[in-house]
């Protein structure tokens, strides 16, 4: 979701940091644009579920490693008893990115990595990402949330499709599911739910900087029947087989079904390409092409789901009110090549049904019209 701020009001940020000398660089960092002000701050995780409740933030930014209550713990009470956005600061480390992953799951709007080495360093690349996410996460109106398990995949639910083998399928079907702002945790619900065996190969297109996708990669992994990888140069599409665009390239796919990389624009925070990637697999698979457009800020994918309607696939997007930010499925949806709107909890099923039976995927989409 986005909401709109009244015109001149500040955005009111509370910091959550357990070192002195970064809370004084994020307020300094946040203090020199006009329109944010840093209303509090707190050194822990207890404080900061105090503070939040005190103070009601419009953003939070939030360390990982605090003593008390770390930034996960503080994230899953928050967003479970006063849902506010919440920026977290991440190392980029194995262990950085696992709890930015995490953080994202339990229902983070975004995170920001901390520079390596010296943080003076890059801090012209922090203050810069810091503002712009900020005020990104200023116009979401956060969902609130409950932890997270992280077992296997509940069973179907009366009245559900529950999914056996797989129908035969050309292995030429893939899939491209696009994701932004609120992506991962998104993805975290959609990829364990498909079934093993699944007649399509599945791309993963999340904007997120490297070594974060790796990471995601993993999680993805082991928290489904389906094989997931971080995708490669030279990689041959396999059915049943979930590819993670890498963290800072775009993907495609050649005519011969291999994946192709390069390294995405400086300037862009839109890498990788969805575009682009469902552009190229629209070439590849033609009818047997399907898109997902899951919830993020911005109108990557419209275009790429128009190739997919043009060579005769078929194009799925996330609702508005499951979305955190409803911009990358409202601009695939205002194109007009969207052939269903649905819910993330039906996402997994519809898609299975597009894939195997045309009958069914045809009944998912009139239930949900």
């Amino acid at each position: 979701m986005i909401t709109t701020r009244p015109a001149g009001k500040r955005i009111r940020v509370l910091v959550v940091e357990d070192s002195g000398f970064m809370r004084e660089m994020i307020r300094q960092i946040l203090h020199a644009d006009s329109q944010i002000e840093v209303i509090g701050f707190a050194a822990d995780g207890l404080e900061a579920i105090g503070a939040v409740a005190a103070l009601a933030p419009d953003v939070v930014t939030m360390d990982v490693h605090m003593p008390h209550a770390d930034g996960l713990a503080a994230v899953a009470r928050i967003m479970a008893e006063r849902p506010t956005p919440i920026l977290m600061l991440s190392g980029a480390t194995r262990e950085g990115s696992a709890a930015a992953i995490r953080a994202l799951e339990l229902g983070a709007v975004d995170f920001i990595a901390k520079p390596a080495g010296r943080i003076d360093l890059g801090l012209d690349g922090l203050r810069e990402t810091m503002i712009r996410k900020v005020k990104m996460a200023a116009r979401v109106r956060p969902i609130r949330t409950v932890a997270i398990s992280r077992g296997a995949p509940a069973p179907a639910r009366p009245g559900e499709i529950v999914w056996g083998v797989p129908t035969p399928s050309p292995t030429e079907a893939c899939v491209v599911v696009a994701a932004s702002t609120g992506g991962p945790a998104a993805l975290l619900t959609l990829v364990p739910a498909l079934p093993g065996g699944l007649p399509a190969s599945v791309l993963v297109i999340q904007h997120m900087p490297a070594p974060y996708t790796a990471r995601l990669a993993r999680e993805l992994g082991a928290r489904g029947a389906l094989p997931v990888k971080e995708a490669e140069e030279g990689d041959r599409l396999t059915a049943g087989t979930v590819y993670v665009a890498p963290g800072s390239c775009d993907l495609s796919v050649s005519r011969h079904g291999e994946i192709r990389l390069r390294p995405a624009a400086r300037d862009t925070d839109v890498a990788p390409s969805a575009n682009l990637a469902m552009a190229s697999v629209a070439r590849y698979a033609g009818t047997l092409a399907v898109g997902v457009v899951l919830t993020g800020m911005g109108a990557d994918g419209a275009l790429g789901a128009e190739a997919i309607a043009r060579a005769g696939g078929r194009v799925l997007a996330q609702d508005e009110t499951s979305s955190v930010i409803y911009g990358m499925p409202r601009a695939a949806v205002e194109t007009g090549c969207v052939d269903a709107v649905l819910p993330l909890a039906r996402l997994p099923e519809t898609l299975v049904a597009c894939l195997q039976d045309p009958l069914a995927y045809r009944a998912w989409v009139g239930c949900a019209s």
